[in-house]
């Protein structure tokens, strides 16, 4: 879902006058390009977005999208960061014209709740640390609380059109995860541990390791410890697998990872070059993510999903009473 109000950052101008790689077809997109200069980039109504707004707002995920991309690809996703601001920005100043249109306003009292509240917590209820900060926006009280004013009730209308709307019917998860089982469906999996011994060089050497191979899983059998036997005697990893599905596992050892039970040891293994014994520490059998494991998840989709159409409609229906224009 389009964020209704996007929280992404001021980046220095200067950056985009210093990118010559932009492709010109991201550079002639409709909307604000990559520049230092100033300008409209749209109006709704009497209210004028500015580049510069626009900026401020992209200006966190673009640094994200600076520390993971580059050149043409870079230039391409700031151009989508900076659109799907600027629209973010309309969309908002589209639903405060709403609001002044149908008259919306809420008690004084209210008001007055959230700038003390603000200012004890963003200025550790410290006045003057306010007033030297809207001096520095070169904003007035006045002026800020008239912000304050536009925001909660911005918000107010937007959770009685939206958020408050928004619902799941009863069953829907559930029909949605039948509709996307296969998506749930958990393959066979197994942690083991194995026990390597090398078959030597000479019909001596595969003797004697064959011989110690077997006396090793016998030792086993008998109680002894595996961890204990590994580290005496095993010639490969000690350590117990990740969850690895059988057919990622070299061919000779699958059977015994298939067929034998958690905490139980295979029988002797015998390859080219080695002799493997195996303990399979825990097993997950094949099958589906439980309902109930998901269904917090689902609807939790669900109502996002709903929620983007409750948005789009909202912004459709309004926009038809309002004047738009993107430069």
């Amino acid at each position: 879902m389009k964020k209704f109000i996007l929280s992404i950052a001021l980046i220095a101008p200067a950056l985009f006058a210093q990118t010559p790689d932009i492709p010109p077809a991201v550079v002639s997109t409709n909307g604000p390009t990559i520049t230092a200069i100033d300008g409209y980039a749209a109006r709704v109504d009497s209210t004028i977005v500015t580049y510069g707004e626009v900026r401020e707002s992209a200006a966190p995920y673009v640094q994200q999208l600076m520390r993971n991309y580059k050149g043409k690809e870079l230039a391409e996703r700031m151009q989508a960061a900076y659109l799907d601001a600027r629209e973010a920005l309309i969309e908002e100043a589209l639903i405060k014209a709403e609001t002044k249109t149908r008259g919306l306003s809420l008690p004084d009292r209210v008001i007055d709740d959230e700038v003390d509240r603000l200012i004890r917590e963003r200025f550790n209820n410290d006045r003057a640390l306010l007033t030297r900060a809207l001096a520095a926006r070169r904003m007035t009280f006045d002026e800020w609380k008239q912000d304050v004013r536009e925001q909660i009730t911005l918000r107010v209308f937007y959770n009685q059109e939206v958020t408050r709307r928004a619902s799941v019917p009863a069953g829907a998860a559930l029909a949605e995860y039948e509709k996307e089982k296969a998506q749930f469906f958990i393959p066979f999996n197994v942690k083991y541990r194995f026990i390597l011994i090398n078959k030597g060089k000479t019909a001596e050497d595969l003797a004697a390791k064959k011989k110690l191979a077997e006396n090793t899983l016998q030792k086993l059998r008998d109680g002894a410890s595996f961890d204990a036997v590994a580290k005496e005697i095993s010639e490969g990893d000690l350590a117990v697998s990740p969850w690895r599905d059988p057919k990622d596992v070299r061919e000779e050892l699958r059977p015994a990872l298939l067929k034998t039970s958690a905490g139980q040891l295979s029988e002797l293994i015998e390859t080219p070059g080695e002799f493997y014994i195996v303990k399979v520490e825990e097993r997950r059998e094949e099958g589906y993510v439980p309902f109930e494991d998901m269904q917090k998840q689902i609807e939790a989709k669900l109502l996002e999903a709903e929620q983007d159409r409750l948005h789009k409609a909202l912004i459709e229906s309004i926009s038809a009473n309002h004047f738009v224009e993107r430069y």
